[in-house]
């Protein structure tokens, strides 16, 4: 039987952290990943979004025998909406991407395209262990300039309009990890706002932890002052005691 969509989802999920794992040097940067199946905007956007300051991805995922023409259905009319527009046409075939998963002889088979071109079977793809390490090392090894940021933000919301807009919203994480502070995650309200800049992206992480910082060695400083005052209570009481 083929595991169902989430499976495969999870998996590249964990493989994708793998891969980023092997190929960075330093610290990782602030990645913003999000599970967008099942959420009130999984309809409008994708089922997984993530992005840094070096990638950004919106992928679909599907089972080979989901007979569903609800997708062909979305990939015509964004097809319709970007029609004559070779920029954006152009932005989608580099974002937004179709993987496609199928069980033949108890291995995996994939077919990873352009979310444009998955109707086409002439289309050469990619799989989605490729397709992983790749987008492992854009994301370590990219940085994206302001420009094409907008066009991604741009591209995003021509998506969500296409089909039918963005009924309610999902808030998101931001996740960084270092070896001074580990695993930390910072939520954004909405997951549109993964498309920030991602200088702003970072000095809002650091500003947070920085805040967390402060508020942690102010509630030390009154544990601290309770403490001595605790202990002054007692000498008055008691006396001082004197040692021979």
């Amino acid at each position: 039987m083929e595991p169902y969509e989430n499976i495969v989802i999870g998996n590249f999920l964990y493989s994708f952290g793998l891969a980023i794992g092997q190929v960075s040097t330093a610290d990782v940067r602030p990645m913003c990943i999000n599970l967008l199946q099942q959420t009130p905007i999984d309809r409008a956007l994708g089922d997984l979004m993530f992005a840094n300051a070096g990638v950004t991805r919106l992928l679909e995922f599907k089972r080979s025998r989901n007979d569903s023409d609800k997708e062909e259905t979305k990939r015509t009319i964004l097809s319709r909406v970007l029609a004559g527009d070779t920029y954006m046409q152009a932005i989608s075939r580099e974002i937004h991407w179709y993987i496609e998963t199928s069980e033949d002889v108890a291995s995996l088979v994939s077919r990873v395209v352009p979310y444009l071109d998955f109707a086409e079977k002439k289309v050469v793809g990619t799989t989605i262990e490729k397709f992983t390490n790749a987008a492992a090392l854009d994301a370590v090894s990219m940085e994206i300039d302001a420009e094409t940021r907008a066009a991604y933000e741009k591209y995003v919301n021509l998506v969500a309009v296409s089909h039918g807009g963005l009924q309610g919203a999902s808030g998101g994480l931001i996740v960084n990890y270092t070896k001074e502070h580990g695993i930390r995650y910072v939520p954004v309200s909405d997951i549109r706002d993964l498309l920030l800049n991602h200088r702003l992206v970072r000095e809002v992480y650091f500003k947070r932890i920085q805040e967390k910082a402060i508020e942690q060695d102010r509630e030390n400083a009154v544990m601290a002052r309770s403490r001595g005052k605790s202990l002054t209570r007692e000498i008055e009481r008691d006396g001082p005691t004197y040692e021979r």
